[in-house]
């Protein structure tokens, strides 16, 4: 805010000094004079100070219009990484029901494998025996009762078959040990 006081007529900076009778006229033209250099330097005080705060207040509107460029930013980018991982659980979700799938089938692959081979040990022990059909699980030779020894009545091939015997079990027992 500028102030305008009256010129009086003796100038803007007056270096003479009036007459006598103007004496005091003079004192408060100086005193005005002295009170218009304050107030313009107040005034210019005050404008410096209102356009640094104007400066400030331009420089933070910036900073703010910033961040909310970058947060709008990052929730954008923060959806986009949460719909990527919400995609990248359905993907995995789905390739473990594929895996327990592909497992399933491949245990019952490797049942069947099994399956066929003991059926095969089977059949090879059929064939050994002459398809006849024994009770005895023992693999332990025969004693005859009456003279202590070895049942001669039986084929040398019986060890063969306790060997094939062990084996089936020994199979058995991995296979439901994978179960």
């Amino acid at each position: 805010m500028v102030v305008a006081v009256p010129d009086l007529g003796y100038g803007a900076a007056p270096t003479e000094q009036p007459p006598q009778n103007d004496e005091e006229l003079w004192k408060k033209y100086m005193s005005l004079v002295q009170m218009k250099k304050e107030l313009e330097g107040s005034c210019m005080k005050k404008d410096e100070l209102l356009h640094e705060a104007q400066e400030a207040l331009a420089e933070e509107q910036a900073k703010r219009e910033t961040a909310e460029k970058e947060k709008r930013l990052l929730e954008k980018r923060c959806k986009m990484l949460q719909q990527k991982l919400e995609t990248l659980e359905t993907i995995f979700q789905e390739s473990m029901g594929q895996m327990r799938e592909e497992i399933k089938r491949e245990r019952k692959n490797l049942l069947r494998g099994q399956n066929e081979r003991i059926q095969r040990l089977e059949a090879q022990i059929k064939i050994m025996t002459g398809n006849k059909q024994h009770t005895e699980t023992d693999c332990t030779p025969k004693i005859m009762e009456n003279n202590d020894r070895e049942d001669t009545s039986r084929p040398s091939w019986w060890p063969q078959i306790c060997e094939l015997l062990q084996e089936l079990i020994l199979l058995m027992v991995k296979f439901f040990s994978c179960i």
